[in-house]
């Protein structure tokens, strides 16, 4: 570091400015890349180029303040630390069990004229071992206004992917939705079809699924409807100011394949921010819309919570 400092550990990104280590004796670390004044590695390791689209091995090695050497095989060349702007070291492919997930929670409570209590709660789960990869999880909303219940509404998911090639997979999706106010009452979905992995490293991941199934959709009054479909499925999430913000997306959107012209769509968008390393600040955006039923669904939802991640 400029004022000295030698700190030790594993690079997991450079971007936005901080380098993000992960040390023994202090944790994960987000480092202001400016306070850097060189770098070195004890072995090659994969480095990428500024436009991001090269990736090669090289040693890196200390040099005079604000430098780094870069050794590729015989080839060495000096570079300026500031235009050393965008490397990283991609995650280790291994078949270990690995698990991530998440828990998100807001809640509401007004008194005035009326008494308003909204509540939100979520919760993702990610088991990865070899070349499987299990995704599950649900919500729950409820929004009560005196003795008006205006929302109520929970939903369960379950995807389960086989990766048959570096970025291409395999999945199979099962979803359910659960309303106890609205004349549409319940929806689920079961669906399968291939996926394309467009990346997936330590600076975030996206990947998009094209699943074809059945659509079944409950009302009120007992009576139901079945379809066949298709949907579009995407999985996004963008790492920020060194792992500190964490900008994310995921939905997907359907149509029917018969006359029906059923249109599916739901979607949520949003910011994380870390406020430790298992605690988060979030917000998010989130829409529901079904069109061509009996009833049709429009819902727009505005969270804002607290949430702990493992």
């Amino acid at each position: 570091m400029k004022n000295g400092d030698r700190i030790s550990g594993t690079v997991r990104s450079l971007s936005d400015g901080k380098l993000v280590m992960d040390t023994r004796y202090g944790g994960t670390l987000s480092l202001n890349w400016i306070a850097v004044s060189t770098l070195s590695s004890e072995k090659a390791i994969d480095v990428r180029n500024g436009n991001g689209k090269q990736v090669f091995k090289a040693q890196l090695e200390a040099a005079d303040p604000g430098y780094i050497v870069v050794r590729r095989g015989a080839d060495e060349q000096r570079v300026q630390v500031g235009k050393f702007e965008e490397f990283m070291k991609p995650k280790p492919k291994t078949d270990a069990l690995t698990w991530t997930g998440n828990i998100d929670a807001g809640i509401s409570l007004k008194k005035a004229s009326t008494h308003t209590q909204d509540s939100h709660f979520s919760y993702n789960n990610k088991i990865n071992i070899g070349k499987w990869r299990n995704d599950f999880g649900g919500t729950y909303t409820r929004e009560k206004e005196d003795d008006t219940m205006n929302t109520e509404n929970y939903s369960l998911r379950y995807a389960l992917d086989y990766k048959f090639r570096e970025q291409f997979f395999w999945q199979g999706r099962a979803s359910y939705k659960r309303d106890w106010v609205e004349d549409l009452s319940e929806q689920s979905l079961m669906g399968t079809g291939p996926g394309y992995q467009f990346w997936d490293n330590e600076l975030g991941s996206f990947s998009l699924a094209l699943l074809g199934g059945a659509f079944s959709y409950g009302y009120s009054d007992g009576s139901s409807d079945n379809h066949f479909g298709a949907s579009v499925r995407w999985d996004y999430q963008r790492y920020l100011k060194g792992r500190t913000v964490t900008l994310f997306s995921h939905g997907d959107v359907g149509h029917s394949l018969d006359e029906a012209g059923i249109f599916t769509m739901d979607a949520e968008v949003g910011l994380r921010y870390q406020l430790t390393s298992w605690s988060s600040l979030n917000v998010s955006y989130g829409h529901s819309l079904v069109s061509g039923t009996r009833d049709t669904l429009n819902e727009r939802n505005f969270t804002t919570g607290l949430g702990v991640k493992w």
